[in-house]
C-alpha cells in the first residue's frame, strides 16, 4: 500500500530516473572537483581530456551532469552532452554535436541572432555568400551532411571543427562530454585515430569521455596501440563505501521522520552493494511503502527489494537481450552460483573451450567480474538476482 498522502515533491527524500543532485547526490564531489579542474583549465589553455571509467548504476551520469550544471553557472566553458549509448550511425552524432554546440551556445550567452544567421546560411548555394569562420564551417558541414556520398568520418571531423571555430569566433569554450563512450569505440580504430588527430589539435575544446565497459575504457587509456594511449586522465568511479551509503540512508530517512533501526539500514545497504541507483531505488520504494513518519520492518525491506527487481523487468530483460545466445547462457549460469569457467560450462551445457571468447567479452564490458582467480561473479548484484528469479531451477543440477 502506498503511503504518500499529504506530501509534496520536494519531500520526496530519494530520486530515481534522472540523475541525482544536491543532497541526492552522494560522495562523489572528489571526482567531480576534479572534472572541474580539468575542464576549467581549457580557459588557460593548461586543460587535460579526461575519462570516467566505472560500472554502470555507479553514479558516472550524475558526475557529469553536475560538471555540465556547474559549468553553465561559473564558468565561460560551455558544456556539450552527448549519450553515445546506442547511435545508430557517425552522421547522427555528428549532428548531435553541431546541434547541441549551437543550443548550448545560445543558451549560455543568448546570441539569437546567432541561430537566426545560421537558418539563412543553409539557404546559401555558395561559400563566398559566407563570410564569419564558424558560419562557413557549419555551411561545409550541412553541404556534407546532405551529400550521401560524404564519408561519416569527415561527418565526425567536420562536427568537431565546427565547435572549435564557434569557440574561436565568440570568444567562449567548450567542454564536450561524451557519455557511454564504449559505443563510438566499436565503431573502430580508424574512428578513434581522427578523433584523436582533431582532439589534440584544438585550444579552446577539451574533452570529458564516459564509459561503463571497464576493461575496454582501460585498453582505451593505457594499451600502448590505443589512438587515445595515455592522452586521457583517468578519474575512476566505484561502489559507495557501506559507511557511506549507511549515513545517507539514516540522513534520508530521518529527513521525512521514518524510523529505522541500524541494523535494517546495515540490511539495505548489504542489498544495494554499494550501487548509488539501487541505493536510491530500494531507499524510494521504501519511502512509499511507510510514508513519512512510518516505520521500517526487516520484513518490509525483502518486500521492498523484490519489488525493486520486479520494477526493473522491462529494462534487464531488453539488456539481456543485447547479448549473444552463449553470453546469455553464461550470464543465467553464473547468477546460479557458477562461478568456476568447468561449472559455467556445465551448466551452459558447453565445451569448457568454447566459453573463454565469451567469459572475456564479458569482462571486458564491465558485466562479470572475476574477484579471485578462476572465479566469476556478477558485477551487479541486481541483474543477479533477476536472472535468478528469471531463469528459476535447482542450482545443484
Amino acid at each position: 500500500m502506498l503511503l504518500t498522502i499529504g506530501l509534496s515533491l520536494q519531500e520526496t527524500p530519494f530520486v530515481v530516473g534522472k540523475p541525482a543532485e544536491g543532497e541526492y547526490f552522494v560522495n562523489r564531489e572528489r571526482e567531480l572537483e576534479r572534472l572541474l579542474l580539468l575542464t576549467r583549465g581549457v580557459e588557460k589553455a593548461a586543460s587535460s581530456n579526461s575519462v570516467l571509467i566505472g560500472l554502470r548504476r555507479t553514479g558516472k551520469t550524475s558526475i557529469l551532469h553536475n560538471l555540465a550544471r556547474r559549468l553553465r553557472r561559473n564558468s565561460r566553458v560551455i558544456p556539450i552532452t552527448i549519450n553515445c549509448y546506442g547511435l545508430a550511425s557517425k552522421s547522427r552524432f555528428a549532428r548531435l554535436v553541431v546541434d547541441t554546440a549551437i543550443s548550448e551556445y545560445v543558451e549560455k550567452t543568448g546570441d539569437k541572432a546567432y541561430m537566426k544567421r545560421l537558418v539563412k546560411v543553409l539557404g546559401e548555394k555558395a561559400k563566398s555568400a559566407v563570410d564569419k569562420v564558424s558560419e562557413v564551417s557549419f555551411w561545409e558541414f550541412s553541404i556534407k551532411l546532405r551529400d550521401l556520398r560524404t564519408d561519416e568520418d569527415i561527418l565526425i571531423e567536420e562536427a568537431l571543427r565546427y565547435v572549435e571555430s564557434l569557440a574561436k569566433e565568440k570568444g567562449v569554450y567548450f567542454a564536450v562530454i561524451l557519455d557511454e563512450f564504449q559505443d563510438i569505440i566499436e565503431w573502430g580504430r580508424q574512428t578513434l585515430k581522427r578523433l584523436r588527430t582533431i582532439i589534440q589539435d584544438q585550444r579552446r575544446v577539451c574533452y570529458v569521455l564516459s564509459g561503463s565497459a571497464t576493461t575496454i575504457m582501460h585498453n582505451l587509456v593505457y594499451e600502448e596501440r590505443s589512438p587515445f594511449y595515455r592522452q586521457l586522465v583517468e578519474i575512476p568511479v566505484g561502489k559507495l563505501e557501506k559507511d557511506v551509503v549507511k549515513k545517507f540512508l539514516k540522513s534520508r530517512f530521518d529527513f521525512v521522520r521514518i524510523k529505522i533501526a541500524d541494523s535494517e539500514i546495515d540490511k539495505i545497504a548489504t542489498y544495494c552493494e554499494g550501487y548509488p541507483d539501487y541505493v536510491q531505488r530500494l531507499g524510494l520504494e521504501l519511502y512509499l511503502s511507510v510514508g513519512s513518519g512510518g516505520s521500517i520492518t526487516a520484513a518490509q525491506i525483502e518486500k521492498a527489494y523484490e519489488g525493486v527487481v520486479q520494477s526493473l523487468d522491462g529494462e534487464f530483460e531488453n539488456y539481456f537481450s543485447t547479448f549473444s545466445p552463449t553470453e546469455r547462457e553464461i550470464l543465467v549460469a553464473i547468477a546460479r552460483e557458477k562461478s568456476k569457467a568447468s561449472e559455467i560450462a556445465r551448466e551452459a551445457r558447453k565445451h569448457l573451450q568454447n566459453i573463454s571468447k565469451e567469459l572475456r567479452i564479458l569482462m571486458n564490458y564491465g558485466v562479470i567480474e572475476r574477484p579471485m582467480t578462476g572465479q566469476y561473479r556478477m558485477a551487479d548484484p541486481v541483474l543477479s538476482d533477476w536472472l535468478r528469479s528469471r531463469f528459476q531451477g535447482n542450482t545443484n543440477s
